[in-house]
């Protein structure tokens, strides 16, 4: 594994966190500000972890921030420690679609193993419509799907399903592998 992947498992061993849920990052961002007394932002966190799809080349003050956080004094000390390959900004973004920046009416698909394949409509607010379904038992065509995040190599989670107007609770798909591919249409 690459040094600079190190600061990333680092932050989400110190938090607890797994990082694959939009949520993930609200409590890692208030763990910094609880233990620094510096705040960083969820979206710069996102744009760290490639869940925001813009390169990123982050400030030395963010990198300082997240080095305190991490038990070193700054920037240069947590490098010193693990080696100068662990330069952050090599990162790159995760194949994904930032929801909260959609429009209504986008067309999304998705596609998981084995032959998974989700057509969804945006209709704003983190919420979804299916339009069409291959290899899926569980999620119908016409289901209003609430999602947060869609990123490739992640787990799809829906925090709600939908159906004819009764709520019949989260999903989780793609458990092992991760979500193969995500298009915006």
């Amino acid at each position: 594994m690459p040094h600079h992947n190190e600061i990333l498992s680092r932050l989400s061993r110190k938090a607890g966190l797994q990082m694959n849920r939009s949520a993930d990052f609200d409590v890692l961002s208030q763990a910094i500000a609880d233990e620094t007394g510096e705040s960083l932002g969820v979206n710069t966190l996102k744009r760290l972890f490639g869940f925001k799809t813009a390169t990123v080349v982050p400030r030395l003050s963010t990198m300082d921030i997240i080095a305190r956080y991490l038990g070193s004094s700054d920037y240069d000390s947590l490098m010193k420690l693990l080696g100068n390959d662990a330069d952050i900004s090599m990162f790159t973004p995760v194949a994904g679609i930032d929801v909260q920046e959609l429009e209504k009416g986008a067309q999304v698909r998705v596609s998981y193993d084995p032959g998974r394949v989700f057509l969804l409509t945006y209709l704003g607010d983190f919420r979804f419509i299916v339009n069409e379904v291959e290899g899926s038992v569980n999620i119908r065509r016409g289901d209003i799907l609430t999602i947060t995040q869609l990123a490739a190599g992640h787990r799809l989670i829906v925090g709600a399903v939908c159906r004819d107007g009764v709520d019949l609770g989260a999903y989780e798909a793609a458990r092992y592998r991760g979500i193969r591919a995500v298009d915006l249409l």
